[in-house]
C-alpha cells in the first residue's frame, strides 16, 4: 500500500466509534480492496480511491445503515462505560496523590521544625 491508500484507511478507521468483530471484519475487506487497487494501478489518486470505493463518509454511512442496531448501540455504550471508568480513575488518583502530597508536605514542615540547625551555648 502507498501512501495515500494508507491515508484512505486511516481516514475510514477514525470514522468509526468502536471496534468489534465486525468492524475488524470490514477493515480487513477494505484493506485487502486498497491493497488490489494499488497493485492494479501504479498512480493511484486519493480521488480515484473515492471514485472505487466511495469516500471514507459514505463508506461508513453504508456500513451503519446496514449494520444491527443493538449491536451498534452495545458497542457505543461498552466503549462510553470504558472511558467513564478510566475518567473516573484518573480523577480519583490524581485527589488520592493530591491528599498524600499534602500529608507528605505537612510531615516535611514538621521535621525541619524539629531538626537542630543550631544551638547556643553559655559559657558563665
Amino acid at each position: 500500500m502507498n501512501k495515500i491508500t494508507k491515508e484512505y484507511y486511516r481516514n475510514i478507521k477514525t470514522l468509526l466509534p468502536a471496534y468489534g468483530k465486525e468492524e475488524k471484519r470490514l477493515f480487513n475487506d477494505i484493506y485487502l480492496r486498497l491493497d488490489e487497487l494499488s497493485h492494479t494501478k501504479t498512480d493511484l489518486t486519493y480521488e480515484q480511491i473515492c471514485e472505487e470505493l466511495g469516500s471514507p463518509q459514505e463508506v461508513i454511512s453504508e456500513y451503519f445503515f446496514n449494520a444491527d442496531i443493538n449491536y451498534l448501540v452495545k458497542k457505543i455504550r461498552l466503549s462510553n462505560y470504558i472511558r467513564f471508568s478510566i475518567i473516573t480513575f484518573l480523577i480519583i488518583l490524581f485527589v488520592l496523590s493530591g491528599v498524600r502530597s499534602y500529608f507528605l508536605y505537612q510531615s516535611y514542615k514538621a521535621v525541619q521544625n524539629d531538626i537542630v540547625v543550631y544551638e547556643q551555648t553559655y559559657i558563665e
